[in-house]
């Protein structure tokens, strides 16, 4: 008579078996216990899933949903020991799959073995280097291990990952989660607040006497720990708002002693321009294509209609374009020039061609004044700030806060060729300009320095070799 086949609650496994034999009706019984145990789960009875799936780990000591469910079990109930064990075996068994590391990194932890559990991060981060929330668990566990730079950067990569996770609401996240990004936030906020804070400091220290009130609102107002209040509607700075300063949309040319010597040599100016536009190869188109996705600037995005020839972008000189403009670079030295790493000035030779309309939008900051000198504008040409419509005229300059809601159009049959510069706001005090500068800078410090790409997993992250501002945070 032949054998019965013994059932899978009393069939032992051989010793040492990486996977389940390939017996089916095993394979067939532990799919219905599987299935049974994610039923009970979603019916809210964990206890119940936990004994059915240590029944499959009897008959599949490696199945990874049985693994991953216990551990997480044992893991809330403070067995880490037990949690290490199964995540152990999983990762053994899967060791391409992230979050069994990442899992295994969080027991690790909270075992108290900080080494461990980032050798387990790391892992993770190997496999699956782009994973916000392995980055966040990183910058947890080098805290333990008094690596505070280091979790500082692992941090900012989080947030640079995940952008919602910087400002997002928590309360109906799991507050492990919560607790994770709520110290991830504290933490570079405290950074952040104390690089600034320090740039006042230091700054009235240097003057020898304090700041006007209205500075220190700017800082409270930079640090978000004050709203922004906007004496007019349209104005909508996108980075930086300096209160106390009049919300004006247009500032006059006799309000400004350098402005004659500005225009004289416009023509000098547009002979240097022309030049640069004949070549083409300077000249670029101002939105650039990343922008496609976006509502408002799609239809502009890496399209030459409106055409930018940079002296200076986002601060940074262009040398090639200077050394052609010799008469402009002297121009621009005479003028006020706004300043901040990475921010301003700019100063560029605008084109824009026939039948091209740019939508209404707001500058980033206003601390500076937006300075257009003419240089070639043909009829059915024109610009709204605020909502003021004026159009420009060859050899003169309009000024104007381009933090105020402003679009430009060209309806006219040629080319409208403007020179835009940034120049300070004239209510800004030296003391104030300097204040903003150093901000700025202090800012943009702050941002290389926490989120930069993370080093390979292992070394330290967001090494940079560039010099701290010119006041030190």
């Amino acid at each position: 008579m032949a054998e019965s086949p013994t059932p899978p609650s009393e069939r032992v496994l051989p010793a040492g078996l990486e996977r389940p034999p390939p017996t089916a009706d095993l394979a067939e019984q532990i799919e219905v216990l599987l299935k049974a145990a994610e039923a009970l789960v979603r019916e809210g009875k964990p206890d119940d899933a936990e004994r059915v799936y240590e029944r499959v780990l009897e008959h599949a000591p490696h199945q990874i949903a049985a693994l991953t469910f216990l551990a997480l079990r044992a893991h809330e109930r403070g067995d880490n020991e037990r949690a290490a064990g199964f995540l152990l075996r999983a990762t053994q068994t899967a060791p391409e799959r992230p979050r069994l590391h990442q899992n295994l990194a969080v027991v690790r932890r909270a075992q108290g073995r900080a080494e461990a559990a980032l050798a387990a991060i790391d892992r993770a981060l190997a496999l699956e280097p782009q994973a916000p929330l392995a980055h966040l668990h990183r910058g947890r566990i080098l805290e333990d291990l008094g690596r505070g730079e280091e979790a500082l950067s692992a941090y900012g990569r989080a947030f640079t990952l995940a952008p919602p996770l910087k400002s997002a609401p928590l309360d109906r996240e799991p507050p492990a989660f919560r607790d994770l990004v709520g110290r991830a936030r504290e933490r570079l906020l405290s950074v952040r607040r104390r690089f600034l804070e320090r740039v006042l400091v230091e700054l009235e220290a240097n003057l020898g006497a304090p700041l006007p009130e209205r500075a220190h609102r700017f800082l409270r107002v930079f640090l978000g720990e004050e709203p922004r209040r906007h004496e007019d509607p349209l104005q909508k700075p996108e980075f930086l708002f300096y209160p106390g300063l009049r919300p004006r949309p247009w500032f006059e040319r006799g309000e400004f002693p350098w402005i004659r010597a500005f225009e004289e040599p416009w023509e000098e100016i547009r002979r240097e321009a022309d030049a640069l536009l004949e070549e083409r190869r300077h000249r670029r188109p101002y939105v650039p294509s990343v922008m496609r996705g976006h509502p408002d600037w799609a239809g502009l995005a890496g399209s030459d209609t409106w055409g930018s020839i940079h002296l200076y972008r986002s601060g940074t000189p262009v040398p090639e374009v200077l050394a052609r403009c010799p008469r402009t670079k002297a121009t621009l030295d005479a003028l006020p020039l706004a300043s901040g790493a990475n921010h301003a000035p700019e100063a560029f030779f605008s084109i824009l061609e026939p039948g091209t309309e740019l939508p209404p939008h707001h500058g980033l900051s206003n601390a500076k004044l937006t300075l257009h000198l003419g240089l070639r504008v043909p009829e059915g040409t024109g610009i709204e700030v605020g909502d003021e419509t004026r159009t420009w005229t060859e050899g003169r300059s309009l000024i104007f806060d381009d933090s105020f809601r402003h679009r430009a159009w060209n309806r006219g049959r040629e080319a409208r060729l403007v020179l835009i510069v940034d120049v300070w706001h004239p209510e800004l005090s030296d003391a104030e300009r300097r204040l903003v500068s150093a901000m700025i800078t202090t800012q943009d410090y702050y941002h290389r320095r926490y989120f930069a790409p993370p080093a390979r997993p292992g070394g330290a992250e967001g090494a940079t070799t560039d010099a701290a501002p010119s006041t030190p945070p």
